[in-house]
């Protein structure tokens, strides 16, 4: 499967490849090349598509939240978010004040440079504002991150579940 999905400028850095999630149709994967751009690749055994991005978003000067990919793995509970924390580390996510289910999938980097990337996953299609908890040296910070969707581009008749504005 690496060799379908992961090969020559596409490759893998020593890290390897990290799965984002397991779906019924697909499984989604995350990786650094070596030249360090940022890949999320989805797969199946008869399709798969690759999306790398020329030169990560550059490491935040300040710890910071990162939106890197968020994308619908043609899956029921398959829409995910992949976040980038620089210099902090996530503790809660909510949405609408539901609890967001999130791990982390790989780190990069050492001690004043690291950025950990996150997979936070949602039941659907989902708009609007989320509400961080992120724990920055000895201290617990909030923070909003926005969706790439608002809520107010949304139509009232959709099934897309709304976190709310910030």
């Amino acid at each position: 499967m690496l060799t379908k999905i992961a090969t020559g400028t596409k490759a893998p850095d020593g890290e390897g490849l990290s799965v984002v999630g397991a779906y019924p149709q697909s499984t989604a994967f995350f990786w650094s090349t070596a030249d360090g751009r940022y890949c999320i690749a989805i797969y199946d055994p008869s399709h798969h598509t690759v999306q790398c991005h020329e030169s990560t978003k550059p490491f935040s000067r300040t710890p910071k939240l990162i939106r890197l990919y968020e994308t619908d793995f043609g899956s029921p509970g398959g829409y995910v978010l992949l976040v980038a924390a620089d210099r902090e580390t996530i503790r809660t996510v909510t949405c609408g004040g539901a609890p967001v289910e999130f791990r982390e999938i790989r780190v990069n980097g050492k001690a004043d440079t690291q950025r950990t990337v996150y997979a936070l996953k949602f039941e659907g299609w989902t708009a609007g504002v989320l509400k961080v908890r992120v724990a920055r040296g000895d201290s617990v910070h909030a923070t909003d991150l926005a969706l790439a969707t608002s809520d107010d581009e949304v139509p009232p008749d959709s099934d897309w579940h709304s976190c709310g504005a910030s």
